[in-house]
């Protein structure tokens, strides 16, 4: 049932309103982490650096390696709150030799008690915590070029096996 507001903003729009955007499975992947580089407290909040050194991804329309080349600038602004901005730069390389640069912005946030569950080296269900991203590409090959427009997100969750990393499925707006 359509709203007075909808009734009146298809006026503004020429009779049109928005469209509900669909959601495309992109790839999943892994990366796997080095140990943090702990900066410490600055103006900014708690800041560590995590070196990017690898892992690979898989998608239909795209599939390689994550370089070891990148980090994750990582700030809580509060140490002991659960809450960090993630803030990654690093690059993948296609099955086919094309590199693709990408850039992620983000939030993970975790209660005080899947905190301690962590760092006690329990596996957590992912579903117990908020971590999502976006991310953003750039890229010079013809083939993957259509990745420099799209508006895609990640759904993540930490790696417990293998050292420190993260998984997650990545998704873009059609």
């Amino acid at each position: 049932m359509e709203s007075n507001f909808d009734r009146e903003l298809k006026d503004y729009g020429g009779g049109y309103l928005p469209t509900t955007p669909q959601i495309e499975f992109l790839y999943r992947i892994v990366v796997h982490c080095d140990s943090p580089i702990d900066i410490g407290i600055s103006d900014n909040g708690y800041k560590r650096i995590i070196p990017i050194i690898g892992g690979q991804f898989e998608g239909p329309q795209l599939k390689g390696t994550v370089l070891p080349i990148g980090a994750d600038w990582n700030t809580a602004s509060n140490q002991d709150s659960g809450k960090r901005t993630v803030d990654t730069r690093y690059l993948l390389e296609t099955e086919e030799g094309e590199v693709i640069s990408l850039s992620t912005l983000g939030y993970s946030y975790r209660s005080r008690e899947v905190m301690a569950m962590r760092e006690s080296g329990q596996r957590v269900d992912p579903d117990l915590y908020y971590f999502k991203q976006h991310i953003f590409f750039e890229t010079a090959s013809e083939k993957y070029k259509w990745l420099n427009s799209v508006v895609a997100f990640g759904v993540v969750m930490s790696k417990f096996q293998g050292g420190p990393g993260v998984i997650y499925d990545a998704y873009y707006l059609k």
